[in-house]
């Protein structure tokens, strides 16, 4: 029985030690590279710009609370994971996606290669789909009903 001690605890460190090495995972390379929570906050901004010409008497404040409520930051963190997983990009392209994000000379310089084209008709071509599909239409018309009701609510409790 002791041989067997003497083999496992080698086995066990390098197998602690082959963890480490492994690359994160594409959810994790997502949130530490993506600005997610920023993309999160321009898009409830612009949403409560357009919402407000039609609740003129809700400040835009009220508004992105109520936007915020019914579609929340995970959502789209869950949205993006599954455009940009592995299924639809390799490494490399998923690289060029995240330099393109993070620098506008690079994505500039992106949109005049072949490859850059490519891409971009592919993730084009990929929120067409997921815009398409009717689950996923269904869920929208649900939350921004609920958007719309509580809003119609708020205007009917200010008059």
């Amino acid at each position: 029985m002791p041989r067997f001690q003497k083999l496992l605890l080698p086995l066990l460190m390098t197998v602690a030690l082959a963890a480490c090495d492994q690359k994160p995972s594409r959810e994790e390379q997502i949130l530490a590279q993506l600005p997610l929570q920023d993309a999160y906050t321009h898009n409830i901004e612009r949403m409560a710009e357009l919402l407000g010409r039609t609740h003129p008497r809700l400040s835009q404040a009220t508004i992105q609370d109520v936007l915020r409520k019914h579609l929340t930051v995970e959502d789209q963190r869950q949205d993006l994971f599954r455009l940009y997983s592995e299924k639809n990009f390799n490494d490399a392209e998923f690289a060029s996606i995240v330099a393109a994000t993070q620098d506008p000379a690079k994505a500039r310089a992106l949109e005049d290669t072949e490859d850059g084209k490519r891409l971009s008709e592919k993730l084009t071509a990929l929120m067409r789909e997921t815009a398409r599909d009717v689950k996923v239409q269904a869920l929208v018309e649900q939350r921004m009903q609920q958007v719309e009701d509580e809003l119609n609510a708020l205007d009917k409790a200010g008059s």
